[in-house]
């Protein structure tokens, strides 16, 4: 009798695994597909999309912009630009520059939700769940100095292609190895890694291309 109860919860034991397992990967395609979406939208619309990763509650949703947002590919090649400024009118530019250079964040454009991603019947302010007992550990796109734990994460598309590099990195509740969605800002593809992979500070987009899957 003990025997079989033993038995009896492995089987338990493995299938909640494996359902687990499951639900993690379904996520992890949640959020390529997302991707995806998100720069065939920007292309076809014209304006600039974002997705927005809900880190308190595990979702992800789409909006977009009709507002013209100024892309600086890094803090690096505004600071190379030109001459040190010298007049006070100068160095206020340069300010200013300094402010835009620090890239995209939760910006004065204004984004609104985008109506078909969410799943029918729900808000399109709440966007998509990630799925059951799933869980952001932490996202760090281009444009953040430090990996996002909590609040919220975005990830921007521009129109004729183009996004941010971007680690998304999820498990589920009670695991902290968990798979990582990498994104590439040269293509806009993406690849899932198992584990908690860092996203690498000026890599190479060649390189993340010819590593990713199919």
């Amino acid at each position: 009798m003990v025997g079989l109860i033993a038995a009896l919860t492995g089987m338990v034991m493995s299938g909640s695994g494996a359902l687990g397992g499951m639900r993690l990967r379904s996520a992890a395609s949640l959020i390529s597909g997302s991707v995806r979406t998100a720069l065939t939208r920007a292309n076809s619309m014209g304006h600039p999309v974002r997705l927005v990763f809900d880190l308190e509650s595990g979702r992800i949703r789409l909006e977009e912009s009709r507002d013209r947002m100024l892309r600086v590919r890094s803090a690096e090649e505004g600071a190379k630009g030109g001459a040190q400024a010298a007049t006070e009118a100068e160095k206020a530019a340069a300010e200013y520059a300094r402010e835009i250079i620090q890239g995209p964040r939760a910006p004065s454009a204004g984004f609104v939700p985008v109506p078909g991603y969410a799943v029918d019947g729900d808000d399109p302010a709440l966007g998509r769940e990630l799925g059951i007992g799933i869980r952001y550990l932490q996202v760090q796109t281009e444009h953040d100095v430090e990996p996002r734990t909590e609040g919220h994460a975005y990830l921007y598309f521009w129109p004729g292609g183009g996004t941010e590099r971007a680690s998304i990195q999820i498990a589920r509740q009670g695991d902290t190895t968990g798979l990582t969605v990498l994104v590439s800002a040269l293509t806009g593809r993406t690849r899932q890694a198992r584990g908690r992979i860092e996203m690498e500070e000026g890599r190479r987009e060649l390189d993340f291309q010819e590593r990713e899957e199919p």
